[in-house]
């Protein structure tokens, strides 16, 4: 058996001392990759849930558009007068183009996308802390907004229904007022 003096016992246990720092380092290292591979996944969660929450938006502003066209025609079909006026037909046509306009327009919700996005990318390379409990907010405030939203959508639903239903009855009697001699 050889023996070990103590130069040689103190070089070994600095090397295994370097090996432990230095596989501890490794370990945060990849405890750090994973955390922002983690933490892009769910921007990128968030960024389509806000895309999906866009799109229904729209989707929902096109029905209340559809309902105030109808309204509008309700109202011009049971107006006392018997010719529909040319300045609110042309007025119509003016708010319609215009609606559609802004409707039709992708580059303004791409920018603001780009810039939400960008915002947590920095929140999340500043702090890990802060987005998280953000992000919570968000959540809940995005949960409550469904809710909201689903309320209205019903209630839309049911509106739509029943003023259609308000509007072909009110056609059918403008159309028997006018066959009467």
């Amino acid at each position: 058996m050889e023996a070990t003096t103590p130069a040689n016992n103190s070089n070994s246990n600095s090397n295994d001392m370097d090996d432990i720092q230095y596989l501890l380092h490794l370990e945060a290292i990849k405890r750090y990759k994973d955390d922002e591979k983690e933490m892009h996944r769910q921007v990128e969660e968030q960024a389509r849930i806000y895309m999906d929450a866009k799109r229904e938006y729209q989707r929902e502003y096109a029905r209340l558009a559809s309902l105030n066209k109808q309204l509008l025609l309700s109202d011009a079909l049971q107006a006392p007068q018997t010719q529909i006026n040319d300045s609110q037909v042309d007025d119509t046509i003016r708010k319609l183009s215009t609606s559609s306009a802004i409707l039709s327009r992708t580059s303004r919700p791409t920018e603001l996308d780009v810039r939400v996005l960008e915002e947590c990318k920095e929140q999340l390379q500043r702090q890990h802390c802060k987005p998280r409990d953000q992000l919570a907010q968000y959540q809940r405030n995005f949960a409550e907004n469904r809710e909201t939203l689903k309320s209205v959508c019903s209630t839309l639903d049911n509106v739509e229904k029943n003023f259609e239903k308000a509007t072909l009855l009110s056609m059918d009697q403008y159309t028997k007022e006018m066959e009467k001699p």
